[in-house]
């Protein structure tokens, strides 16, 4: 687990977590059993993605499993009947003070009935999904839990009593601009550079990237070989290749522990450069106009780790330096 990784001031000191209670619902015989998931809709955060059979925050200085109980016979119409702790999840953001969390999971294995979508309002349909046929669209960090129970009923290792997500993703800017800063003129680029072209497919293959819908609008389609998840306020929008985020941490979660590239545009990068392990920037020798621009690159902040040298432009790699610099051999 990575364990000094950049974080906004906002994020430094006694950050407090907003804690919740899930419940992992499941009937049937062990891993052949199925678990109920709802569909969200509505709610402003992961809507039509599937999730927990019912879930919700722990309010009124409430005990976790006091919160479960009510969660359960508000969503679901029925009671708790057997459940037992699964996990503590903690979950990170880089970018957001509120959406610092701890996720307590129970497994709940008897109900007092059938269950029915009490809050129509809140989700789209209930489903009882096969365990060991998940759906593709389950909330990432409830997915986690979900897989290791699975793991866990196929006799594998017991689930963590703790789970951590988020804390080892890494973000990389990825961009090129000219020495007045400038990225974008007209939904475009102010230049046609096919050397960078190629580089940028280099960076990104493979990976994940995050980008605006603006962005998205001046590329027209989704890159082969890397997954792409596109950030709009639009929730009627959608397009083949895609994945829809609907805020900057909701696309973050979906990005996943790992290196996540933000490729554009302008008001993404200056979200996210605070928080930025990496930049991969082409500097290209030029000050066209421009309506859209990339932030400051603080050389106190940031160490060129490396450049390579062409014909009117360079490709430069920044690295963040560290807060407390690892001390020198000798």
């Amino acid at each position: 687990m990575t364990t000094d990784r950049p974080v906004e001031d906002a994020l430094r000191g006694r950050v407090p977590l907003t804690a919740a209670s899930y419940a992992v619902i499941t009937r049937g015989d062990g891993i052949d059993g199925e678990v109920l998931l709802q569909l969200r809709s509505a709610t402003d955060f992961m809507d039509g993605w599937w999730a927990c059979g019912a879930a919700g925050h722990i309010e009124d200085a409430a005990a976790a499993s006091v919160a479960l109980a009510t969660e359960v016979r508000e969503e679901l119409d029925v009671e708790v009947v057997t459940a037992r702790p699964l996990t503590a999840l903690q979950r990170g953001c880089l970018i957001s003070p509120l959406e610092q969390r701890a996720d307590y999971f129970f497994h709940v294995t008897e109900l007092s009935g059938e269950p029915r979508l009490a809050e129509p309002d809140k989700a789209a349909e209930l489903r009882w999904w096969p365990l060991r046929s998940l759906p593709d669209r389950v909330v990432p960090h409830e997915r986690v839990v979900i897989e290791a129970l699975v793991r866990e009923l196929e006799g594998g290792e017991v689930v963590p009593s703790i789970i951590e997500v988020g804390f080892d993703q890494h973000l990389t800017l990825v961009a090129a601009m000219g020495t007045n800063r400038a990225i974008g003129v007209d939904g475009g680029m102010p230049w046609h550079l096919p050397e960078d072209l190629r580089h940028f497919k280099e960076v990104t293959m493979g990976g994940v990237m995050v980008m605006g819908r603006r962005t998205w609008d001046s590329i027209g389609r989704a890159l082969p070989g890397r997954t792409t998840i596109v950030v709009t306020s639009d929730r009627s929008w959608s397009a083949p290749g895609a994945e829809v985020a609907h805020s900057l941490p909701e696309a973050l979660s979906i990005g996943g522990d790992r290196e996540v590239f933000i490729v554009g545009g302008g008001e993404i990068y200056a979200q996210t450069i605070g928080v930025a392990s990496a930049l991969e920037i082409t500097h290209i020798d030029a000050s066209p106009e421009a309506e859209v621009f990339f932030p400051e690159i603080d050389p106190g902040t940031w160490r060129e780790a490396a450049r390579e040298p062409r014909d009117g432009f360079a490709f430069v790699r920044y690295e963040r330096i560290p807060l407390h610099p690892l001390p020198s051999e000798g």
